[in-house]
């Protein structure tokens, strides 16, 4: 019997729309996905397990690392289903994964990359473990201790600047799948619809399917109180409560919840000179890689 695999991939960036774009996707008849949302697969195989940040290890619990396991993700999706699933790291990781997903997947697997303003990325990545009580310090002090994070082999998310450099990976992708989408998050924001139609478009699907774009997901920054802090926990000992909450209660009860749950800060114009300063050269790459203008990000 044939395995069921995905013909597409939502390959990343993280922060940058993915978890929306997966559920505006997962609406439609005739789209499955994996049943973990993000399994990781492809960017587990070269990555030292455990990482060594505050929380990581509830991240690394969740990580698929056997093929078995893998195709067990899709077998309740239809052969006739256009069939993908969305690991926003795999891009990080390009260099390993472009290969894997080559060799499992084959050469004609599409793939969609979400961008974003890298700066406002670079915050958001922050103000997720901020939320989660894994960072603790200044965004500035945070980007300062970057590198030391990195040799420390903390989970990729504590990479706030480094996981905001595109062109190497737009380049690497579109050098090695014919079918890359490349989508800007500020389309996916301010026009859904149209952004949405030319996914269906790019994936082979009915058109004319209309998506719900009401909710808003994967809310960041800082717990508004007390209680709040202790439910979006991952390092502490009532973890538990968290997940129990996440498993008994649908994915939109809870972003409706969150959307009061959490207060995201200003960036200090530090932090922001110093990133504006890190991106402009590889802003500019990109806006050539993807034929875009990209003035707003600079």
């Amino acid at each position: 019997m044939n395995k069921i695999l995905p013909n597409f991939i939502i390959a990343g960036v993280a922060r940058c729309g993915t978890t929306s774009l997966y559920y505006y996707l997962k609406q439609h008849p005739q789209i499955g996905f994996s049943s973990i949302k993000e399994p990781k697969f492809f960017s587990s195989f070269n990555q030292l397990f455990p990482h060594k940040g505050p929380g990581d290890l509830s991240i690394d619990k969740k990580v698929i690392k056997n093929f078995d396991e893998y195709c067990k993700l899709f077998t309740h999706l239809k052969k006739n289903q256009c069939v993908g699933e969305a690991s926003s790291d795999y891009f990080y990781f390009h260099k390993n994964t472009i290969p894997l997903l080559k060799r499992y997947l084959g050469e004609d697997l599409k793939i969609i990359i979400c961008l974003r303003n890298p700066i406002e990325r670079s915050f958001s990545a922050y103000n997720n473990l901020i939320r989660d009580s894994r960072e603790t310090n200044e965004f500035f002090d945070s980007l300062s201790k970057e590198e030391f994070r990195i040799k420390s082999n903390y989970d990729w998310m504590w990479h706030y600047s480094n996981g905001s450099l595109y062109s190497e990976g737009v380049k690497a992708f579109k050098n090695n799948f014919k079918k890359v989408k490349i989508i800007l998050n500020e389309d996916l924001k301010n026009d859904p619809k149209s952004t949405l139609i030319d996914i269906f478009n790019f994936l082979g699907v009915d058109d004319s399917f209309k998506a719900d774009f009401s909710k808003k997901y994967s809310k960041s920054g800082k717990p508004k109180n007390f209680f709040f802090k202790i439910i979006s926990d991952r390092t502490g000992i009532f973890y538990f409560l968290r997940n129990f909450i996440i498993r008994n209660f649908p994915r939109s009860f809870l972003e409706v919840i969150s959307k009061n749950m959490f207060k995201k800060g200003q960036m200090d114009s530090k932090s922001n000179t110093y990133l504006k300063n890190f991106f402009k050269d590889d802003i500019l790459e990109t806006e050539n890689q993807i034929n875009r203008d990209l003035s707003a990000w600079k």
